[in-house]
């Protein structure tokens, strides 16, 4: 872990998005809405993005078109950077090879066969304090401090998103993620070295044990202790790696969305067919593996598939008399599976699990005001072998106008064995004119982890976004909801009206009638 490493992951960060993706199976944050509330959007993301979160929800859109290019990146970290940060300062890959190079000048003893053929331990010192102090702090972040449950996940999806009519939007998905971990076995925690020496004309392998407190090698031709405890044979030998896993995943849903009048309210369905298309690789690097035979590796262990399809159903629902949604979504319903096409890794089929999730959503203050809750119904697996989420997020707009929108929010994962990114808080604001409006939203963990010295958060995510809507949508063609209480105080003030106004008609009439008679007396 040196160098070669960190620039291992600064290569596959910039390769995995710019030419490498993957696919995990939950559902990510996209757009303006999500971003900036929660995560929230199966009952409140109402225009093109809706054949994302719910295709139902078209019949509910505030515009009859709604052009989106949304822009997101999402970075997740665990108990990684910070650790190879440390590694690469203490330059690991240097001082494990002086280490080993001076096993066989430094103070040591040798003993074959129960004979000890050389014996310097009285010969002074091995090595500098650096590197006895060095390779002490790396056996201790490496076999203790990194440990299994550390991961660095980068994702995004860059999106175009049409809605061409209250019923029909189009749209064309990238899903780009990156998952970087570490395979640690805490078992390899000795500095046990591998050298070739000349003894009695024989060429023998001897294995040194180093102890970098005395600053003092032990010698034998006995292997055993080598193969099962040392930290430079788990290094060589793919005990210890860097895995790389990437996909490329592009969805390209045609959604339609038809809308039912019952007494109990107003139900609209919608449905999502996805041409689908994949690219994998998996990649061992090894530890202190050079740049250049990592970027060859990822070429030659790249797999493709066969295209499928998904099925997305979505069901929306708005109660009478009220502003009240609720919506619930089903996504890759039909379970597509991937067939591989072409392997050099000897990967299987690649099946995408069905997604369940459900949400509400409630404006006030004339429309102003937006509140949504979301909720995952079960727990779905990511690209993190062994690794589930289950994320609940609730969010609020303010959108006075048009022009200008202002949102905050919060989410939290529920089921991740990996990750403890704490409460995930959001915000977002956008502006600009109704035919094209700039969005930028943010996501950020309240829990912290190190970097160089700097606290940055576990979690973190930003989306940008160019809007462009124009024409009324169902929403904004609905008449103003009256209160039933109101209408029968506004019938029976109407009634009212018109008695007195009669009784005042009668009054006058014969009053009338009165001064008549009495002008003819």
């Amino acid at each position: 872990m040196n160098k070669n490493i960190y620039n291992n992951l600064k290569m596959y960060l910039a390769i995995s998005l710019s030419v490498t993706t993957l696919h995990s199976y939950e559902l990510k944050p996209v757009g303006l809405k999500a971003t900036g509330m929660g995560g929230t959007g199966v009952a409140n993301t109402r225009g093109s993005l809706a054949s994302y979160y719910n295709p139902a929800l078209l019949r509910f859109s505030d515009y009859t078109t709604d052009i989106e290019l949304n822009a997101g990146l999402k970075v997740r970290e665990a108990n990684l950077l910070q650790p190879i940060n440390e590694l690469t300062n203490i330059d690991f890959s240097g001082t494990l090879e002086r280490i080993g190079n001076n096993a066989g000048t430094g103070k040591k003893k040798l003993v074959i066969n129960g004979i000890v053929i050389t014996n310097t331990l009285l010969a002074g010192t091995s090595n500098k304090d650096k590197d006895k102090n060095n390779i002490k702090d790396a056996i201790d972040i490496i076999t203790k401090r990194i440990g299994a449950k550390n991961a660095l996940q980068v994702s995004a999806i860059p999106s175009f998103t049409a809605q061409i009519s209250d019923a029909i939007a189009i749209g064309v998905y990238r899903n780009i993620d990156a998952n970087f971990r570490i395979n640690i076995n805490s078992d390899y925690d000795k500095m046990i070295v591998k050298t070739t020496e000349t003894i009695n004309s024989q060429t023998l392998d001897i294995y040194y044990s180093y102890d970098y407190d005395t600053d003092e090698y032990i010698g034998t031709t006995d292997d055993k202790d080598y193969k099962t405890k040392s930290l430079e044979y788990a290094t060589n030998n793919g005990i210890n790696y860097i895995l790389v896993d990437t996909a490329i995943l592009l969805e390209t849903p045609i959604s339609y969305a038809r809308m039912y009048d019952f007494k109990s309210g107003t139900y609209s369905f919608g449905a999502s067919i996805k041409p689908m298309t994949l690219t994998s690789s998996k990649t061992k690097l090894k530890i202190g593996e050079s740049l250049s035979d990592a970027n060859d590796k990822r070429n030659d262990l790249e797999t493709t598939y066969d295209s499928t399809f998904g099925l997305d159903l979505g069901i929306a629902y708005k109660p009478n008399n009220s502003k009240l949604t609720l919506g619930i979504v089903g996504k890759n319903l039909n379970s597509p599976t991937f067939k591989v096409n072409k392997t050099t890794t000897n990967e299987k089929d690649y099946k995408i699990d069905p997604y369940l999730r459900a949400g509400l959503s409630v404006p006030i203050w004339n429309d102003n005001i937006e509140f949504a809750l979301d909720l995952d119904l079960q727990k779905n697996d990511t690209i993190i072998s062994g690794e589930k989420t289950q994320f609940v997020g609730t969010g609020i707009e303010l959108h006075p106008s048009s022009s200008f929108a202002l949102r905050a929010g919060a989410m939290k994962d529920l089921a991740s064995q990996n990750f403890d990114d704490g409460t995930i808080l959001t915000a977002g604001v956008g502006f600009g004119l109704k035919w094209l409006q700039f969005d930028i939203s943010a996501m950020l963990g309240t829990n912290k982890s190190e970097f160089k010295g700097q606290e940055i958060p576990k979690y973190f995510a930003v989306n940008l976004a160019l809007v462009s809507r124009w024409g009324d949508g169902y929403n904004r063609k609905q008449a103003p909801i009256t209160n039933e209480k109101n209408i029968k105080k506004e019938k029976i003030m109407s009634i009212k009206e018109k008695s007195d106004k009669a009784q005042l008609e009668l009054e006058k009439g014969t009053k009338e009638t009165t001064e008549d008679k009495n002008s003819e007396n």
